[in-house]
């Protein structure tokens, strides 16, 4: 059932004073949550709304910028409804890169946070009609505009818009420049909750808690799914893993819908209250997405939360959900599930054609999932009759199988082909390393050399040569990096992820954030 529909409906149903989107202490009921949503849908119906090429004539385009608030999910119901679409900006982005984001996009609505004075005042530039959420009565506020339009009908107004034409504008992640912005279908989103709902344990009674921010797929998605089948929605204004060990406590949470650094951050926090083999047994589903889980990982998650199923994908904002798997010890590092519910994959090779059974090539998806190109940007995604690539590498198993070799790239290293994600799952599944960051750096003799920044219970206890003969136990010798750092933090993006590209600059610049392993290991 399309998302505003269903909304609709659990406003009526015998659970609409059930909470239906949870933010911090902040409840909003499936039945106010209706309401909220019909009187945003209604008041979009008031705009002129500007021509889009890929946008149906008439349909208005709201973007919202409120980061995780507690008006998050009314907006996002009520901008979606009908042919209406919304666009979620990042709140991490620089008033700059976001002010060319929004001259670009030129929304008719744009909602923001009332602190973002940099923003207003690029919304302003633009002639952008803005509204503030927080801004108590101010004439500008969001709260104040929905007030006139409650009373709209959520049967009227949350109607289902045709499957193929876009509701998401949604924004490649890690540009430092201007991001990439991509459209997505209803009928992708339709299909994927659908074929999803057995996948990742969704039903209306799967309270879900997404701690992560709203501005990217993991968590937004989450929301779409709690949406559609009438569960509760529960998040953070910012992710704490305190907070969220709180929330597990309640027992009410059935899914945990994470990226690994989380997970990781809960284990440690729970290790660290002075209570060992503190146990959650009330979720039943983790959902692990972003990148891959660290073998490591998997033993204290188990014990933190004994009933739990661990579920993680492969995918790309433009491609959807690619693979799915449940990963264990036993799992070879590279391996990333098999093919999520009506995808088909395809390895080819440098001139295009399907590679022989085991071989590594790009990864190409055959899918109802993938999104309908970019609204402007020239990313990876590209497509190819029927199939369609963001240049990933991979090679597949006889079982169906995908060992996913490279996301995006492959360094050359004394004329012979390394992935540097091969080498950082083989380091993980080192005792002492926990997380691993490869990277290639200029090399006069091999051309490109690997170093590696890795973490965990061993880095600080080992030297440099020590840790090579360690790690040549797990890899050819053409694989081991030549220099290794260590660091007291990850830096890391919105969303959760390692901020690869921020890692890269301080090992071109020598920053002293990154401290080289000494030769021999500390005293």
């Amino acid at each position: 059932m399309p998302v505003a529909q269903r909304v609709a409906r659990s406003g009526t149903g015998p659970r609409r004073d059930e909470p239906a989107f949870t933010l911090d202490n902040q409840v909003l009921t499936h039945r106010q949550l209706a309401l909220h949503a019909a009187a945003v849908a209604a008041g979009l119906r008031t705009v002129r709304p500007l021509r889009r090429p890929w946008l149906p004539p008439g349909a208005p385009l709201l973007a919202l910028g409120t980061g995780n608030h507690p008006v998050f999910a009314e907006l996002f119901a009520g901008a979606s409804a009908g042919d209406g679409a919304v666009a979620v900006l990042d709140p991490q982005w620089g008033a700059e890169q976001a002010g060319a984001v929004l001259d670009r996009l030129r929304p008719d609505l744009l909602v923001l946070p009332a602190g973002r004075t940099a923003l207003h005042r690029a919304a302003d530039r633009l002639g952008l009609r803005t509204l503030r959420a927080d801004a108590g009565a101010d004439a500008d506020a969001y709260e104040a505009w929905r007030a006139r339009y409650l009373g709209a009908a959520p049967a009227e107004h949350l109607r289902a818009g045709g499957d193929d034409t876009p509701f998401l504008i949604g924004f490649t992640s890690g540009s430092t420049g201007l991001p990439h912005a991509f459209h997505r279908s209803r009928g992708s989103w339709r299909i994927s909750l659908a074929e999803g709902r057995k996948v990742w344990g969704m039903d209306a009674e799967a309270h879900t808690l997404a701690p992560g921010p709203l501005a990217h797929g993991l968590s937004l998605y989450a929301l779409a799914e709690c949406l559609e089948s009438g569960a509760a929605f529960h998040g953070l204004r910012r992710f704490d893993a305190a907070s969220v060990l709180r929330h597990l406590e309640r027992g009410a949470v059935r899914r945990l819908i994470v990226v690994p650094t989380m997970l990781s951050a809960l284990c440690a926090a729970a290790a660290g209250r002075g209570a060992p083999g503190r146990r959650f047994a009330s979720v039943e589903t983790v959902v692990s997405g972003g990148a891959k889980l660290s073998p490591q990982l998997i033993a204290p998650v188990a014990e933190l939360l004994p009933q739990a199923r661990v579920r993680e994908y492969y995918g790309a904002s433009e491609l959807g959900f690619v693979t799915v798997g449940s990963p264990d010890p036993d799992t070879p590092a590279q391996d990333v599930g098999t093919a999520f519910p009506s995808v088909t994959l395809e390895i080819r090779d440098t001139a295009g054609r399907p590679a022989p059974l085991g071989t590594p090539g790009t990864v190409f998806v055959r899918s109802p999932l993938v999104s309908d190109g970019y609204v402007w940007g020239e990313g990876s995604f590209r497509t190819v009759g029927d199939w369609a690539t963001v240049g990933d590498t991979g090679r597949l198993t006889a079982d169906g199988h995908l060992h996913l070799l490279g996301r995006g790239g492959m360094v050359i290293s004394g004329g012979l082909n390394v992935y540097p994600s091969e080498v950082e799952d083989a380091l993980t599944r080192l005792a002492p390393i926990d997380t691993a960051l490869v990277t290639a750096v200029p090399d006069d003799h091999l051309g490109q050399a690997l170093v590696a920044v890795v973490s965990g219970t061993g880095p600080d206890h080992l030297g440099h040569t020590a840790l090579r003969d360690l790690c040549a136990t797990v890899l050819p010798r053409y694989q081991v990096p030549r220099r290794f750092y260590t660091l007291d933090a990850w830096p890391l993006t919105s969303s959760g992820k390692i901020a690869r590209g921020r890692i890269e600059e301080w090992i071109a610049r020598g920053d002293s954030r990154l401290r080289a392993l000494p030769e021999e290991p500390h005293g």
